[in-house]
């Protein structure tokens, strides 16, 4: 991570740390951690995880000479997921968690994808290292909350080709809540459907806009009982159960907002021209 990462950034990578460490200690096998997507009502969790994954996958249209970067990609699964499901020529990741990024690199190496797949220490608002109009595709799949938008807009924009896609498996609230970005940083980068729309259309132009509400809230509500059905009971750390029941916490209120459309979930997909 950078010299000027702020502090809010410092804690979410500390906060990502210990989750990574509790999913290694549990010996989780798929260590997805998003909300996931369900088309049937019936899949298992992990299930509807891949799912969103694959449903961001399909948006991107990735070609077999593109090179992609993913920000915020947690443990990696998802682009091991990826690397089975696309035929592309090389993916960057960059993620703020360190214990995240060693695990990634780890892995890809074991699996004999070092060569294809490489995952970086770094802020999504500086993608430290990548050259300008290098990169075909940028993928964000349920992270930009925790960014700088503006500047992790006006990065992305740098480094990609003309041509060049940003697709987002994005949360963000409804216009009528915008009093609550005015509440704290946190909240101010969370941001609202028509903020964070300005900020993107200063360097993309919007090819669509996905709302997926339906599809996703189901699979917040599950990651609650997840949560609670392991952390109070299982050998993790204080910290580590801490920062897990706060994270049921905030993912119950999510599934709430997105039940009563005070919180949107959003498949979004930009072009930059």
């Amino acid at each position: 991570m950078t010299d000027v990462a702020s502090s809010l950034t410092q804690s979410v990578a500390r906060q990502y740390d210990l989750f990574q460490t509790s999913l290694e200690l549990l010996q989780k096998d798929r260590k997805f951690l998003n909300y996931g997507y369900t088309v049937s009502g019936t899949e298992t969790h992990e299930a509807r995880q891949q799912r969103l994954c694959l449903e961001v996958f399909q948006a991107a249209e990735i070609g077999k000479d593109d090179v992609l970067i993913d920000v915020g990609f947690g443990s990696g699964e998802q682009d091991f997921l990826l690397s089975n499901a696309c035929e592309f020529r090389r993916l960057i990741g960059f993620n703020i968690s360190e214990r995240q990024v060693r695990y990634a690199n780890e892995r890809a190496i074991r699996e004999n994808l070092a060569h294809k797949l490489s995952f970086r220490l770094g802020e999504a608002e500086c993608l430290s290292g990548v050259e300008g109009s290098s990169v075909d595709r940028v993928l964000a799949i349920e992270c930009a909350f925790y960014f700088d938008r503006p500047r992790f807009y006006e990065r992305a924009a740098q480094v990609l080709k003309p041509g060049g896609l940003v697709v987002l498996a994005d949360i963000a609230f409804a216009d009528c809540a915008a009093f609550l970005t005015r509440r704290a940083e946190d909240l101010r980068r969370v941001g609202t459907q028509s903020s964070n729309r300005t900020a993107w259309e200063r360097h993309f132009c919007t090819r669509s806009v996905r709302r997926i509400n339906e599809q996703t809230r189901p699979g917040a509500q599950m990651t609650v009982w997840q949560i609670l059905k392991i952390a109070p009971f299982s050998r993790l750390s204080a910290a580590e159960r801490h920062e897990w029941l706060k994270m049921a916490f905030y993912t119950q209120l999510v599934a709430l907002g997105l039940q009563v459309s005070f919180i949107q979930y959003d498949l979004i997909v930009l072009q930059k021209t």
